[in-house]
């Protein structure tokens, strides 16, 4: 069976699903609080990363590396890239960097080192399953490329510049950089964003009104989604 590690970037996209867990122990390690147990017969660690790329990628190492998984799902909100709406979910097809992607002529730099590639295809058959979780849920859910970048989108111009260079169906920091560590190690992953927000002039208010439904959708999904694995 698949030991699933399960990130979130905020303490509030994981707290749901660690009240879930049973047989839970904690442990310590690198000024991170990794929770292993149970939810729903899988063997999962829980983690909360913190936010942006470089927390996302060395979490996500060290729940390969410490704690052997083999499947990763990240968790949380993001801002709306495309026509998804606020509280309907975003499920990756592939994720990439919208602070490198598009930014200079060299547009396929990233793709100079291994694996070789400038976005990160998610796995199908945790796409699949989270897709089917969704609707089991009755949410709105849409499967389409994460961008991620260390930059809160809350204005207009810089949503639609990020859409114009990398055709997104949602925005947010870390999912992009939990791919490229899952695509180094031969990892699965599907990244799971609930739409707090429409990355747009508007994002911090409605990001401040949504955040706990959207992270609660998230945690509902994900349940779901640990029976059928």
């Amino acid at each position: 069976m698949a030991k699933v590690g399960i990130l979130g970037a905020m303490s509030s996209e994981i707290a749901l699903l660690k009240e879930r867990m049973s047989d839970r122990r904690e442990t310590e390690r690198a000024g991170r609080t990794f929770y292993e147990g149970k939810i729903s017969g899988a063997d999962v660690v829980l983690v909360c990363c913190g936010v942006g790329k470089v927390n996302s990628a060395l979490t996500c190492q060290m729940l390969i590396d410490w704690f052997g998984v083999d499947t990763v799902i990240n968790i949380g909100v993001a801002g709306s890239g495309g026509e998804a709406k606020v509280r309907d979910i975003v499920v990756s097809t592939d994720a990439l960097y919208h602070d490198l992607h598009g930014i200079t002529p060299e547009d396929d730099i990233l793709a100079d080192s291994y694996p070789f590639v400038s976005s990160f295809a998610a796995d199908p058959k945790l796409v699949q399953l989270a897709a089917e979780a969704c609707r089991k849920q009755g949410v709105q859910v849409y499967t389409g490329r994460i961008a991620t970048g260390d930059q809160f989108v809350g204005s207009k111009a810089q949503k639609d510049d990020i859409v114009a260079r990398t055709h997104p169906m949602a925005v947010e920091m870390e999912g992009g950089s939990i791919a490229h560590t899952c695509a180094i190690n031969g990892v699965p992953f599907v990244i799971i964003r609930s739409i707090s927000d429409n990355a747009d002039d508007g994002a911090e208010m409605s990001f401040e009104t949504f955040e706990v439904l959207a992270a609660n959708d998230a945690a509902e999904i994900v349940t779901t989604m640990l029976q059928n694995l």
